[in-house]
Formats: structure tokens, C-alpha cells, sequence
């Protein structure tokens, strides 16, 4: 019985060993960690089965050694990486789906979010799913051809308000992370009232239909006692480019302009001829390659253009003409095939005259403070949104 219970302990040893190392081993890969973390893990190993296996120890002392082999180890990963400006969670959380992406596009020629975009889309989104802070109310508000959702507080700022513009690529539907992101743009904006429109998405709806949509959603807001000096655009991804398109269209038209736009890596070039679309392939965790022949001339599915012009700015807002356009922060990752739409418009901005500021984050990927809000680089961008609106009040 002694000697079965030796060789259970033996066992079950070099099974958590094996799973301890196996982990780190993945992790020294997936971070590009530097030679000498692979040497310290390595020399962490030899040095913890020599110990372990050559000299008796108790319960305590070999707990007391796997508490010190898993710290040594978690140290040497952590400090190991060759991008230590960035959070260790963004770096994870990026390298980690671009790992699961390019393994997925090897076995199946295409990656996870492509296949999703071009399969169909969720149901619509179900008003009432999300269950209301205490303190706050949203209603439905019906459009002519789609609606929005009202989110205000019961102390709030009811003079003011944030026009959402969701993302997804104009195939993805509202989804109730917008709802929960709503109420940050609120706490940016003195607790100001928020009006997410859940517009008309392809491939159902093609251009010009969400366009329209948001066309009618800030026409609502006016007609509703909203000024234009107190209505800021926030858009990511197809929402941050279909808030660009949205401002042009009212400046051609003479129409009131929002007070701002702040946009999160806003989808700008539906051409894809930006540099960053084949500089950024192999880079970009959502919607990169593992390399660029494997790749589709659009990286990002273009369902929603139809047979348009892709180069019409109210599509492609990277080819329009910034001139008077109101005060713009646009935050993106350093790592995304998008950042090109990012540098595009600022460029254009800038030139124009336009207060613009480009924060690009390094080692960010697409959406990220949408996405994971609760990052490092999550944080610092909510609390540039915040400083944004302030000095532009």
C-alpha cells in the first residue's frame, strides 16, 4: 500500500510538472519572449525536478518549493517579453486570439471573425435584455426604418447627449456590450443622455442604408430638443466610420454639425488600399493572416458596399474632404490592418484645419477599449475621451 501511494505522488508530480512547464513553454512562445526568460525557465526546470526528485521533502517544503518555481516562472514571463510598454493583459489578450486566428485560418483557409461576418449575422438585438442600472432608464425610440435606445439618468445631464454608433463590420447588430458602454460614455460626458441607434445592417440592408438610418437618428435628436452644440458622435470600427460619413453629409448639406466625433478605430477605407492592409497582415488579431497569400483582397468582408463606389466618401470616409469638419479624437491599435483608415483621416483632418488628435496604442488591437475596457490601455483611452470632451466644452 506504501508503495502504491509513493507512486501516485510520483505520478501526479510529473503530470503537474508537465502541465506547469507546458503552460510556460506556450506563453515564452506566444509573447516572443527574449533568450534569456527561455533560459531561466528552462534552468527553473532542472534545477525544481533535482531538488524535488533527488532530495525528500515534505508536504510543506514541496509546496513551498512549487510556490517558488511558479513565481520564478511567472517573473521570467512577465518580464521577458519583447514589448514591456504594454500591458501584460492587452499583450496577452492580443497575441492569445491572434495565435487562435492563424491556427483556425491554416486549417480552414479563412479566420474566425471573416467566417462570422460572412455567415450570417445574430438575430436582432431583443430590447429588454439587458437589465437597467438602478439610477437609469432606456427606452426605444422607433425610427421609420430602424430604431434607437434612449439611455438617461435619473440626475443626469438631459441637455446633452452621445449619438452611438455601434461597429461590427454593418453586418454585427446592437449587442448589449453597447449598452454597458453607454454608460461610460455617459460618465465621460457629465452624465449626459445616450442615443444608441441600432441601424439596418447588410446583408439584408446595403448602402446607403445605415447612412440613412443615422441621417434620421440625428435628425430625432434635434427635433427633440437637442442642440447640436451639445450632441458628440461615438463610433467603433463601421460605427466610427459611418459617424465620419455622417458629419460629411450634414456639412454638405449645410446642416448643424455635432460639437465632436470620437472614434475608436474607425473602418474608413472599404477599398482597403491604406498601407497597414498589407504591412499589419500578419499583425492584426481579428482580422490578419498568417501570411499574405492566404489573405482575401479584402481582409474585412465589404457586404454592406453592394456594388457601390468604394471610394465614395459617404462609404469611404478616408477620401473625404475634411475641411470645417468639428474637433475629432480617434484612438487605434498599433497592431491593426486598420490603422492606415485611422492616419488617413487625421492626416486629411489636420490639413484641413481641423482640431484632430491620433492616439495610436502600441500593441493594441482592434476596438480595444470596446472590447476590454478594463486593460491598462483600456483605461488610459476612457480617460482621454473624458479629457477630450472636457477641453472641448
Amino acid at each position: 500500500m506504501e508503495k502504491y501511494k509513493k507512486e501516485h505522488i510520483r505520478v501526479g508530480f510529473w503530470l503537474a510538472f508537465g502541465i506547469v512547464f507546458l503552460i510556460a513553454f506556450l506563453l515564452l512562445g506566444m509573447l516572443d519572449c527574449k533568450w534569456r526568460a527561455w533560459l531561466i525557465v528552462l534552468a527553473t526546470g532542472c534545477v525544481f525536478l533535482v531538488i524535488r526528485v533527488k532530495i525528500p521533502v515534505n508536504k510543506i517544503r514541496s509546496t513551498a518549493l512549487w510556490a517558488i518555481c511558479v513565481c520564478i516562472l511567472a517573473l521570467s514571463i512577465y518580464f521577458g517579453r519583447s514589448t514591456l510598454s504594454v500591458s501584460f493583459a492587452g499583450d496577452l489578450l492580443n497575441r492569445s486570439v491572434r495565435t487562435v486566428n492563424h491556427i483556425y485560418a491554416r486549417f480552414t483557409g479563412t479566420t474566425i471573425f471573416y467566417h462570422a461576418m460572412l455567415n450570417g449575422q445574430p438575430q436582432s438585438y431583443v430590447f429588454g435584455s439587458w437589465k437597467v442600472p438602478e439610477g437609469y432608464r432606456n427606452e426605444m425610440i422607433p425610427l421609420s426604418k430602424s430604431r434607437a435606445y434612449l439611455l438617461t439618468r435619473d440626475s443626469g445631464n438631459h441637455e446633452k447627449v452621445i449619438f452611438q454608433l455601434h461597429g461590427g463590420g454593418y453586418v454585427g447588430v446592437f449587442q448589449n456590450v453597447y449598452n454597458d458602454r453607454a454608460l461610460r460614455y455617459s460618465a465621460s460626458y457629465e452624465a449626459a443622455d445616450v442615443f444608441s441607434l441600432d441601424y439596418r445592417t447588410a446583408p439584408q440592408h446595403l448602402f446607403p442604408a445605415a447612412l440613412e438610418d443615422a441621417i434620421e437618428g440625428y435628425q430625432w435628436l434635434l427635433d427633440h430638443g437637442y442642440k447640436a452644440e451639445n450632441i458628440v458622435f461615438c463610433g467603433d470600427s463601421a460605427g466610427g466610420g459611418l459617424a465620419l460619413a455622417t458629419a460629411l453629409y450634414l456639412r454638405d448639406q449645410a446642416l448643424p454639425l455635432p460639437k465632436m466625433l470620437i472614434l475608436a478605430s474607425p473602418w474608413t477605407d472599404l477599398s482597403a488600399e491604406g498601407a497597414s492592409y498589407s504591412t499589419h497582415l500578419t499583425q492584426d488579431a481579428i482580422f490578419g493572416y498568417p501570411s499574405a497569400d492566404m489573405a482575401p483582397r479584402y481582409p474585412v468582408p465589404i457586404l454592406y458596399a453592394g456594388d457601390h463606389d468604394l471610394h465614395d466618401p459617404y462609404l469611404s470616409p478616408a477620401y473625404g474632404d475634411y475641411t470645417s469638419m468639428p474637433p475629432m479624437l480617434i484612438q487605434t491599435g498599433s497592431d491593426e490592418i486598420l490603422l492606415s483608415d485611422s492616419r488617413t483621416v487625421a492626416e486629411k483632418a489636420k490639413a484641413a484645419g481641423v482640431d484632430v488628435k491620433l492616439i495610436e496604442y502600441e500593441g493594441m488591437y482592434h476596438c480595444f477599449y470596446i472590447a476590454t475596457p478594463f486593460i491598462r490601455e483600456g483605461k488610459q483611452a476612457w480617460a482621454e475621451i473624458e479629457t477630450f470632451i472636457a477641453v472641448h466644452e
